[in-house]
């Protein structure tokens, strides 16, 4: 599989993770604060709601800012359906996509498959987010930690920990899982006091 489809199917995977998370929700939990501080539950899904919207947006050949996407602009009642429907048209634009064509990124213009690996890992990150907030710890798939890991590899330590995007790492017992590990490297306690589940 060359890299333009490997991408497809990652970014597939990592919404319909964000999905299934969002639909775990109990009702009672979205103005609950999330694991990322100063962002409720609804604020977190609404900002991860804006990099998919990024994600569909470069899929489909269109114009996005460049700008990280704000809760605010996102939030929404029923986000599950929201969510549902960018995924659709993820689904219809994937298989004539050019994922080779330059698009902008942080970065500057880089191929597509390229510009896609920040707002497909912040999917996938997220997600984990949203189940974290609510009170349940969750494992990756295989391919999509692996997508995750090789991004936040990719980075220098200086370009990782910003103002803004990723706190320092904190600590992770001897025996956390893959995903717990890199959940910790990004800033995401482990220990502590979770949420109430309903």
């Amino acid at each position: 599989m060359d890299d333009a489809a490997h991408m497809g199917t990652i970014a597939t995977k990592a919404l319909a993770l964000l999905i299934e998370a969002v639909e775990q929700v109990p009702d009672d939990s979205w103005q609950r604060p999330s694991n990322l501080e100063g962002w409720t539950v609804s604020e977190l899904v609404g900002h991860a709601t804006g990099s998919t919207a990024k994600i569909v947006t470069l899929v489909e050949g269109g114009e996005i800012s460049r700008a990280p996407s704000e809760p605010a602009d996102w939030v929404c009642e029923d986000r599950a359906a929201r969510l549902s429907d960018l995924a659709a048209r993820l689904h219809d634009a994937l298989p004539n996509a050019d994922l080779n064509a330059m698009r902008p990124s942080p970065q500057g213009d880089v191929p597509a498959h390229r510009a896609l690996t920040f707002p497909i890992a912040d999917l996938a990150i997220h997600s984990w987010d949203v189940h974290r907030s609510v009170g349940r710890m969750v494992e990756l798939p295989d391919d999509v930690l692996a997508f995750c890991q090789g991004f936040v590899d990719s980075l220098p330590e200086e370009a990782l920990r910003q103002p803004g995007a990723i706190g320092p790492a904190k600590p992770a017992p001897p025996d956390a899982s893959a995903t717990a590990r890199l959940m910790a490297f990004l800033g995401r306690a482990l220990e502590g006091r979770l949420p109430p589940t309903t």
